[in-house]
């Protein structure tokens, strides 16, 4: 029987409340671990900066080049925004990435030559490094990135769960102030880089050199390799450098030559600024 008029209407049914709405992103992710395609962009003529995303993920952004763009925020706003129009139409990274070659340039903002192909290196920080050479590493990031953690575990535990390993790699110290000993690398002329050890510190590394574009850096992976190689076995730095140097040509990461003297320089600042020459 229906209640009457001035009957209390019955309180609504609060047994389920769903909560606030969940927040969808918007756009791509900023961050990856994975290998990462990129394109240049370029402003009358020159690099400013380029278009990436992760191979295989659902990272996509825009990393200037600081020489030439000093502004954080108004070329990586423009750009990102032009990239998540792709998200929003259903696009994978890679082709929001590829949507823009060959669209007009902008005359502030530049634009990716028509015919440009992507192009691939092994991480965002390496990338970085590349454009600028010298300048402070990218920050590491959020611990969760492309759905895993660090170690590789999915962050969706249905997806398998590995037990956690350490994240710590032995190698020797990136950066030191003191005087350094260094080989250029070379792969059937031009050089692509420099390999380099402190003469009395744990430290040594490899830096690209710019005018090699990508073959500078494509390479910098294997060097690093028989870095942390050498680290694990006890050699100091100097030694490593050394037995490196005795190593043989690699199609990718070059060589360097039987013979070439050893150099010195102040300090990998120094050798930086020489590789920009």
């Amino acid at each position: 029987m229906p209640p009457n008029a001035d009957s209390p209407l019955p309180p609504p049914d609060r047994g389920f409340d769903p909560g606030p709405a969940p927040i969808l992103p918007e756009g791509y992710d900023r961050w990856t671990r994975r290998p990462i395609l990129f394109v240049p962009v370029m402003l009358d003529g020159q690099v400013i900066g380029v278009l990436w995303a992760s191979k295989g993920g659902n990272a996509a952004a825009y990393q200037r080049r600081t020489a030439v763009d000093p502004d954080k925020f108004t070329r990586p706003e423009f750009w990102e925004n032009r990239l998540d129009e792709g998200y929003r139409r259903g696009l994978p990274a890679e082709d929001a990435v590829r949507s823009w070659v060959g669209v007009d340039e902008d005359p502030r903002m530049g634009g990716v030559p028509a015919g440009t192909r992507l192009q691939e290196i092994g991480s965002e920080q390496l990338l970085w490094e590349w454009l600028n050479p010298g300048a402070p590493p990218l920050e590491e990031g959020p611990w969760i990135q492309d759905g895993e953690f660090p170690d590789g575990t999915p962050e969706d535990r249905s997806k398998g769960w590995t037990v956690p390993v350490s994240l710590n790699e032995s190698n020797y110290a990136s950066s030191t102030d003191t005087t350094i000993h260094y080989f250029p690398v070379t792969r059937g002329g031009p050089i692509l880089g420099y390999l380099w050890a402190s003469a009395t510190e744990a430290a040594a590394g490899y830096i690209a050199r710019p005018s090699a574009g990508v073959d500078g850096i494509r390479g910098r992976g294997l060097w690093i390799a028989r870095l942390q190689d050498c680290h694990r076995a006890g050699r100091t730095a100097l030694e490593a450098v050394r037995w490196c140097a005795a190593q043989p040509a690699d199609e990718y990461a070059g060589v360097i030559e039987p013979g070439t003297p050893e150099q010195s320089a102040s300090s990998p600042t120094e050798l930086t600024e020489i590789a920009g020459r």
